[in-house]
């Protein structure tokens, strides 16, 4: 089933052990201690994630502008 949602770049990875299960946007402050936090946490259940990179191909559009935006229209409603 698709989506009618525009899927956006994630600033990280979640992986369970070896295999990339999918894109995260990460909080806008703390991200060092947030992913820190999140793998000692849930190491035990062998999820970890993993910031990547920008790709210089990634579409202009900010991911955590839309995410913000999104959010505040939620809220007005």
């Amino acid at each position: 089933m698709s989506s009618w949602r525009e899927t956006l770049p994630g600033d990280a990875i979640l992986f369970q052990g070896d295999h990339a299960e999918g894109p995260l946007l990460m909080p806008p402050t703390h991200q060092e201690s947030f992913v820190e936090e999140f793998n000692r946490t849930y190491q035990s259940i062998n999820l970890s994630i993993t910031v990547r990179q920008p790709d210089p191909n990634d579409d202009s559009t900010d991911a955590k502008s839309t995410l913000q935006i999104q959010q505040a229209q939620s809220s007005q409603q």
